[in-house]
């Protein structure tokens, strides 16, 4: 016998808080090896990854065939397309985690022999609190928290550009290894991105709340 549309739907918002719960655990690993140079957890942000890569197809996957075959509306479709929508950046995190561990590894013997940059420790820090609170905001469909963390992008956006120019200016001055503030580069690049990915699940979260999309809008303009 078929299982209830509403029984498949609340599954599918099961396998997002799940995902979201797989991804914050990559995040903090991630954070953990940047700043404490723990190699031991490479192997887990691994695993985690391609767990998060098989739990985002799987949920697709799940979502695409209800949409085809109950042709749902209003409240119920916002669900799915943002179910689909929110896996895909909770993944790309993932991925994210992963290219921090490859930058770390290709890089290593040089990071872990210098003094990790004050920007990067705030970075992590920062990273790891929007990751988790955009996963509360999902759960709690918190919208004044979905437009917190979408306002708080920008400090990372900061910190990366300051790390970035901190660095080509170091190299000009040859104050620096380049093969080190290019790591550091472009690690800050990395976490500014996961700062981007959890926006973007924030700027889901408002629109499976109010059936809005606020993606293009300034955040002045979201809390008016």
């Amino acid at each position: 016998m078929e299982r209830s549309f509403d029984l498949q739907l609340q599954e599918l918002k099961d396998m997002v808080v799940l995902l979201g719960e797989i991804t914050k655990k990559a995040v903090r690993l991630a954070a953990e090896l940047t700043t404490g140079e723990n190699l031991s957890v490479i192997e887990e942000i691994v695993r985690l990854e391609k767990e998060s890569d098989q739990l985002e197809t799987e949920l697709q996957k799940r979502a695409s065939t209800l949409m085809a075959l109950h042709q749902p509306v209003a409240g119920d479709l916002r669900w799915l397309l943002t179910s689909m929508n929110i896996a895909h950046e909770l993944e790309r995190i993932a991925d994210q985690c992963l290219n921090i561990v490859q930058r770390i590894t290709e890089s290593k013997e040089l990071l872990f022999s210098a003094t990790l940059p004050i920007e990067l420790f705030e970075m992590t820090a920062r990273m790891q609190e929007m990751v988790d609170d955009v996963h509360q905001a999902y759960i709690r469909q918190d919208t004044e928290l979905a437009q917190e963390i979408i306002g708080r992008d920008i400090f990372l956006d900061d910190l990366k550009t300051k790390i970035t120019n901190k660095y080509f200016e170091l190299i000009t001055k040859n104050e620096v290894e380049p093969a080190l503030a290019v790591a550091y580069i472009l690690i800050s690049r990395h976490i500014e991105k996961i700062g981007d990915l959890a926006k973007n699940v924030a700027e889901e979260v408002f629109y499976l709340v109010h059936g809005e999309f606020i993606k293009h809008r300034k955040v002045p303009d979201i809390y008016n």
